[in-house]
């Protein structure tokens, strides 16, 4: 019998698998889980993830369809895509009586449903302490250990010695993690800088050139820290990995899903067509552009530029979403 896993993987998608190699290849014992047994077939047949081709899995890493083993282990990870996260740990905790000390999410986005992070909806479905590992990392470079380095959130209930202990169990020489206590600021940094990617594709793909791109990047910016700062993040959060740091990464790198998007209906594709070139992966900042609207009309926000985002998706023509953000009324910076 396979000795008890150290990490529990809860989500089979490139950056839960990468993270699982990382960790793994670091020595320690990783159970990935994933809800398509086809899938956790191919992987534990060819020791490779289907999106992840250039990497061996390490011998730590052991995948399955069977949650049983992931259960088993004292720290949790999930990683499954965000909109679905709730209703599938409230599908999956029935099957064991096992809880950890905690649950770390690695999932970028704010629920549609009820406007929430997940940590704020998955403490209440767990009723377990819940923190947040994000900033700017692209899975590919992370599985084949290319230098990264990201933030831990954790919440205040887990104790000083404890966030030090679990920052350096899931550190390793190419993963370098920081340490931080806002969860909630990390987790909307990390769903907000999807909807700027998105502009920040349009921007690329109607061809306004570099100096539009990185206006609206730094205004993109300002955005974020409106709203995380009026929710209850911190501004030093906004200005570090998770925030200014992941949204730099997002906005600009080739590999990034949502700028993608963005660049694909600047040229002319239809919402639906981009979404299909993409070939079915998840636009997060899809789903969080209403949200982040929502939870800013709350608190009497103006997000220009996520509002606009929001017109794209509702099919309005990108050359007049530049139009009227470059022709709002004048204001200090």
């Amino acid at each position: 019998m396979a000795s008890r896993a150290d990490i529990g993987v809860f989500g089979s998608g490139a950056w839960g698998t990468a993270l699982a190699i990382t960790w793994a290849r670091r020595g320690a014992k990783v159970a990935l889980w994933g809800p398509f047994p086809e899938e956790m077939a191919q992987m534990a047949a060819t020791r490779r993830h289907l999106r992840l081709k250039e990497v061996d899995f390490p011998q730590g890493l052991q995948t399955s369809d069977d949650p049983a083993r992931a259960f088993a282990a004292p720290l949790w990870i999930s990683a499954m895509p965000t909109q679905v996260t709730p209703e599938a740990w409230g599908g999956l905790l029935p099957r064991t009586a096992s809880r950890p000390e905690l649950v770390i999410h690695v999932s970028k986005g704010i629920l549609q449903s009820t406007h929430q992070t997940l940590s704020q909806a998955l403490t209440g479905v767990l009723n377990l302490p819940v923190g947040a590992l994000s900033g700017p990392s692209f899975a590919d470079e992370v599985s084949r250990g290319v230098p990264t380095a990201i933030v831990l959130a954790l919440p205040g209930t887990v104790s000083d010695d404890r966030a030090e202990a679990l920052q350096e169990q899931l550190a390793s020489e190419k993963l370098r993690i920081y340490l931080t206590r806002d969860v909630l600021g990390t987790e909307l940094c990390g769903a907000l800088k999807n909807v700027l990617a998105i502009a920040a594709g349009l921007v690329d793909g109607l061809g306004l050139g570099y100096n539009a791109r990185a206006a609206l990047i730094t205004r993109g910016l300002a955005e974020m820290a409106r709203l995380v700062e009026v929710l209850g993040g911190q501004a030093s959060t906004v200005m570090g990995l998770a925030g200014m740091g992941d949204l730099l990464l997002t906005a600009t790198g080739p590999q990034s899903r949502n700028r993608t998007f963005g660049e694909l209906v600047g040229r002319g594709q239809s919402v639906d067509a981009a979404r299909e070139a993409l070939g079915g992966q998840v636009v997060e900042g899809m789903f969080t552009t209403e949200a982040a609207l929502a939870l800013a009309g709350e608190h009497g926000l103006e997000l220009p530029i996520t509002a606009e985002v929001l017109r794209l998706l509702r099919g309005e023509a990108p050359q007049e979403a530049v139009r009227r953000l470059m022709t709002r009324s004048l204001k200090s910076e």
